[in-house]
């Protein structure tokens, strides 16, 4: 009933103001916004981190049926290679330089980016307690970026060896 007394009341207000009909008969005009380039470092990061240590055939690898030596000597090189590649493209340092397991303050104003206060937290800082994770910062970023090429997701392309 409801929906028959909106009818008639639309179309005596359209029947009085055909202007105002014919802009609610038309379809609305959407304006489109260029796309915006996608952000693709991480997929870069992943990819750079494959091809100079194949840490994603590593870590997507099923370990199940090799022994710990095995596992361990893949790992030596894996470790290192990556290792090496990060410190050339991000060069990632600790957030705090203290030991783990040691005690400090947290002091009052502290940035929660920076520090994630865990356990029986009570009141306001300055908290003490023992330092669990140092934390990990990017000091320098020099990610290459791709430029003139199309977006993509593929990280690393298959490889077929023609023999």
């Amino acid at each position: 009933m409801l929906r028959l007394i909106f009818a008639f009341r639309a179309f005596w207000k359209a029947l009085w103001n055909p202007d105002k009909a014919r802009l609610f008969l038309e379809e609305p005009k959407v304006e489109r916004k260029s796309a915006e380039p996608v952000d693709q470092s991480h997929l870069r990061l992943l990819m750079l981190l494959q091809q100079s240590s194949r840490l994603i055939d590593f870590l997507k690898e099923d370990l199940s049926g090799f022994d710990d030596a095995q596992v361990g000597a893949a790992v030596r090189k894996i470790h290192e290679d990556s290792n090496k590649c990060l410190e050339e493209l991000v060069t990632i340092r600790p957030v705090m330089e203290e030991s783990e397991g040691v005690k400090i303050t947290v002091p009052q104003g502290y940035d929660p980016l920076k520090i994630k206060v865990i356990g029986k937290v009570k009141g306001e800082p300055p908290y003490t307690g023992f330092l669990v994770h140092k934390g990990w910062k990017a000091h320098k970023r020099s990610l290459p970026k791709k430029v003139g090429e199309n977006v993509t997701d593929v990280i690393c392309p298959a490889e077929v060896e023609i023999r």
